[in-house]
C-alpha cells in the first residue's frame, strides 16, 4: 500500500495559520454583511422569492401559527422540505416582523449553515486551511446567487432544494469523521453512525432528490474507495458501525433512506410525490431541455464551466483507477479528498441521468444545485493538494476578492431601499385597496397569485386557487382555504387558458360583479361579501344533500 505524504500546509508557522484564519473569518463576515446590504437594497435577486411556489413555506407557517392552521390540512409540495427548511423557517418567522424580513432573514440563516456545513467539511479535506477555503467558497456561492440566477440563487429561497445541499454537506462531514477517525472510542463511532442515519432518513423523508443526489452516490463513492487501497491501517475500535464497508453502507445509508420513502404516506396527510418513472420516451427532448440549462448557465461563465469540467474529469479519473487498486493517482490522493472527488462525480452523473429518463417530470436548473454545488468543493480539495502549502494564501486571496466585490456592489446600492419593489409592490397595494374598499377578504384566484398575493398583501387575506374551468387546484394549499362562497375573485386575463379564471363562466353563475377594479394586468371582481360561488346555487345544494 502507497505511503501518503502528509499536507504540506501542516508546517506552517502557527502565528501565520493563526492570522491567515482570523482574515479568513472577517472576509467571510464582510461578505455576508454585504449580502444583507444588498438584499436590503432591493437586489434583483429577490424576485426568486416572491413567486407562488417560494412562498409556500411563508403562506404554510403564518396559516398554522398564527391562524389555527393544520398541517394535515396541506397539500403539500412533493418534497414536502420537513428537514432543514422547516426549522430554519421557524427560526425566520419567529424572527421576523412581516414577510420582507422573514425572506430576508431565513436567506441570511441558510447562508450561515451553508458556511458551517462548508467548515465542517473542509476541516477534513484542507485541515489547515479549511477558514480560508470556507470563507472563499462561502463568498463565491454568494456571488453566483446573485449573478449567476438558477440554480445558485436557490441559496436565498426556501423549499427549492437547496436544503437537500446543505444536508448532504453535512452527510459527508459525519462519513468522512466515521471514516478516518481511527482509534476514536467505540462510544464516539456509534454516535457518528447514528447520526448519519438519523439525517439520511429525515432528508429523504424531506426530499426525495437527496437519495439520488447524495445517498446512492455517496454509497458508491465510500464502495469505490474503499477498493482504492487508500483507506489506511484502522483501530479494532473503528470497526464497532460495522467493519464491512458494504455493510456499513447498507445499514447507514441504505436501509435509512427506503425507510424514509416507505414512510412518506404516513407522515404526509395528502400525497403529491411524484412517482419514478424512466424511460427512453423523452430523452430527446430532456437533453434538448438539459442543454438549454447549461448554455444559460455557462455560456456566460466558461471560468465556471471549466472549474466545474476539470474537476468531474478529475473524479471520472480517480473513480475508474479505484476499480484497480494501487494506481499513482491514488497515492497522490489521500482518502478524504478521493472520496468527495469521486462522490462529486457520482451525483453529477446520477443527476444528469435522472434529468435525462424522467418520464414524468421536466428537467429544471434547481435539480443541478447538489451536484454542481458538490463540484466546487470537491475542486477547493483538489486545487489544494496541486497548490499544498501555498493554498490558505491562495484561498484567502480568493476570499478577500469575493469580498471586496460584494461590498463594492453594496456601496454601490447603498441607500436604494428599493426592496419594497419586490415584498410589496404597487400592484399588490392597487389590490389591497380595492379589497379594503370593498370589505372583502376571502376570495378565489389562479395559482400564480394566489399564495402570491396571500402571502405579500397587507390585509388579512385568504385565496382559494381555482383553475382554468373552477375546478379546485389542490396544489401547495390547505383545504380550509375552500369555501362554498367567496367575496371576490382574481383574474388574470393574460395567463394561459389552464389556468386564467372564466369570467364568462364566473358571471354566469353570480351575475355580474358588483364592482370591478384594474389593477396592472389584473382584475378584482367584488360580488360582495360571501356571494361569489363557483358552481351554480342547485349543484351546491346537491353536493349538501
Amino acid at each position: 500500500m502507497p505511503t501518503l505524504r502528509p499536507p504540506l500546509q501542516q508546517t506552517r508557522p502557527p502565528l501565520l495559520r493563526a492570522t491567515l484564519g482570523v482574515a479568513a473569518l472577517l472576509a467571510m463576515t464582510a461578505a455576508i454583511g454585504a449580502l444583507l446590504a444588498i438584499l436590503h437594497a432591493g437586489h434583483p435577486a429577490q424576485a426568486h422569492l416572491v413567486h407562488s411556489d417560494a412562498l409556500y413555506l411563508p403562506v404554510l407557517f403564518e396559516d398554522i401559527l398564527r391562524r389555527g392552521g393544520s398541517l394535515g390540512d396541506w397539500f403539500l409540495t412533493p418534497a414536502p422540505y420537513f428537514f432543514p427548511d422547516f426549522p430554519l423557517y421557524l427560526l425566520a418567522w419567529l424572527g421576523g416582523a412581516g414577510i420582507a424580513s422573514q425572506l430576508t432573514a431565513f436567506a441570511l440563516l441558510q447562508t450561515l449553515c451553508l458556511a458551517g456545513a462548508l467548515q465542517l467539511v473542509l476541516r477534513r479535506l484542507v485541515p489547515a486551511a479549511s477558514l480560508a477555503a470556507t470563507a472563499a467558497l462561502t463568498a463565491l456561492f454568494i456571488l453566483l446567487g446573485l449573478h449567476a440566477d438558477d440554480p445558485f440563487v436557490r441559496l436565498f429561497s426556501s423549499a427549492h432544494h437547496y436544503g437537500a445541499f446543505l444536508a448532504a454537506l453535512l452527510l459527508g462531514a459525519l462519513w468522512l469523521a466515521l471514516d478516518t477517525d481511527a482509534g476514536t472510542k467505540r462510544k464516539h463511532q456509534h454516535a457518528l453512525a447514528a447520526a448519519v442515519a438519523i439525517l439520511v432518513f429525515l432528508t429523504t423523508l424531506s426530499d426525495a432528490l437527496f437519495l439520488v443526489q447524495a445517498v446512492a452516490p455517496l454509497a458508491a463513492a465510500a464502495w469505490l474507495s474503499g477498493r482504492s487501497g487508500a483507506l489506511g491501517p484502522r483501530s479494532a475500535s473503528s470497526s464497532a458501525p460495522g467493519a464491512s464497508p458494504l455493510r456499513r453502507i447498507a445499514l447507514l445509508l441504505v436501509l435509512p433512506a427506503l425507510l424514509a420513502m416507505l414512510s412518506y404516506r404516513f407522515v404526509v396527510a395528502h400525497p403529491t410525490r411524484y412517482p419514478s418513472r424512466l424511460g427512453l420516451s423523452r430523452l430527446a427532448a430532456n437533453a434538448e431541455e438539459l442543454g438549454t440549462i447549461c448554455a444559460t448557465l455557462f455560456g456566460p461563465r466558461p471560468l465556471l464551466a471549466a472549474a466545474l469540467l476539470c474537476t468531474l474529469l478529475a473524479g471520472a479519473a480517480c473513480a475508474f483507477a479505484c476499480l484497480r487498486p494501487h494506481r499513482p493517482v491514488l497515492a497522490w490522493l489521500a482518502r478524504p479528498p478521493l472520496l468527495i472527488l469521486v462522490f462529486a462525480t457520482c451525483s453529477t452523473l446520477a443527476t444528469a441521468a435522472v434529468m435525462l429518463l424522467s418520464t414524468n417530470v421536466q428537467p429544471v436548473p434547481r435539480y443541478l444545485i447538489a451536484p454542481l454545488s458538490w463540484l466546487l468543493v470537491a475542486g477547493a480539495a483538489l486545487l489544494a493538494r496541486l497548490l499544498g502549502r501555498h493554498f490558505g494564501a491562495a484561498a484567502l486571496a480568493l476570499a478577500l476578492l469575493f469580498a471586496g466585490l460584494l461590498g463594492h456592489e453594496a456601496w454601490r446600492l447603498r441607500g436604494a431601499g428599493n426592496s419594497a419593489q419586490y415584498f410589496y409592490p404597487p400592484q399588490i397595494a392597487c389590490i389591497d385597496a380595492a379589497l379594503a374598499a370593498g370589505g372583502a377578504s376571502h376570495g378565489i384566484a389562479q395559482y400564480w397569485d394566489a399564495k402570491r398575493l396571500q402571502g405579500l398583501s397587507r390585509q388579512d387575506l385568504t385565496l382559494a386557487q381555482y383553475t382554468g374551468d373552477l375546478a379546485r387546484m389542490d396544489w401547495i394549499t390547505s383545504q380550509r382555504f375552500y369555501r362554498e362562497r367567496y367575496d371576490f375573485a382574481i383574474l388574470a386575463p393574460a395567463e394561459a387558458p389552464a389556468f386564467r379564471l372564466p369570467l364568462q363562466q364566473l358571471t354566469a353563475i353570480n351575475g355580474p360583479a358588483l364592482r370591478t377594479v384594474h389593477c396592472g394586468d389584473r382584475s378584482v371582481l367584488l360580488f360582495g361579501k360571501g356571494r361569489l360561488r363557483t358552481v351554480p346555487a342547485a349543484s351546491t345544494s346537491a353536493a349538501a344533500r
